[in-house]
């Protein structure tokens, strides 16, 4: 595999884990939970940059993660009606999605270059 292909698909990977990080947090926005308990933890990425080109990604719970909302009407809430949410934006969201998303196709753009930069070369050995 080649430099440039090893980078590529260090891409792919990483922006596969902020989209499916970041669509879990979509999914998981309204769950709620009892004040104190442990709820869904939003998902983040930490990402840092390889030595040699490329990307290393982490998925980490971030802080603080919950806060209280008022829903007198959950059988989770507590005698003054409060329940623990996520901490979720859902525009950060679905801007991190889009973000995503484009860091997917422009990293398969790259492989693909690389790929048919490869078979160029390959072609003219022959």
């Amino acid at each position: 595999m080649t430099p440039v292909a090893a980078i590529a698909q260090s891409g792919l990977a990483a922006a596969t884990l902020k989209l499916s990080a970041s669509a879990s947090n979509t999914a998981n926005a309204r769950d709620t939970s009892a004040v104190g308990a442990s709820g869904y933890q939003p998902l983040g990425v930490v990402d840092s940059a390889l030595p040699d080109g490329g990307v290393t990604v982490q998925a980490v719970n971030l802080k603080p993660a919950s806060l209280l909302a008022y829903d007198p009407t959950s059988p989770l809430s507590n005698p003054q009606g409060y329940v623990q949410a996520p901490e979720i934006d859902p525009i950060s969201e679905i801007s991190s999605q889009m973000a995503a998303s484009q860091a997917f196709a422009y990293s398969l753009k790259v492989l693909r270059a690389a790929k048919q930069e490869q078979q160029t070369l390959v072609d003219l050995k022959t």
